[in-house]
């Protein structure tokens, strides 16, 4: 829920989703391993394109976020078992 109020609150404000997601992407790049970084850009690109695509930019954003915590639960999960 505070993810999706955050966004709301960009989204009110002018930020273009694009800018968002794109700043989102920068932040967590450095922070994370090299072995899911490829993938963490291939659905950021992914969502950015579907938001290109669309017209409801809050639900493309809110996906990625949850992809990308899908994707570092199993990161995690093959990491330590």
């Amino acid at each position: 829920m505070a993810a999706r109020e955050k966004l709301y609150e960009l989204l009110i404000n002018c930020i273009p989703a694009q800018i968002i997601l794109k700043t989102l992407l920068m932040e967590l790049l450095p922070v994370l391993d090299d072995t899911i970084k490829a993938e963490v850009v291939h659905w950021a690109a992914f969502y950015e394109h579907r938001i290109a695509l669309g017209s409801k930019e809050i639900f493309h954003l809110e996906a990625f976020i949850a992809k990308f915590m899908a994707l570092y639960k199993k990161y995690l999960n093959d990491l330590f078992g």
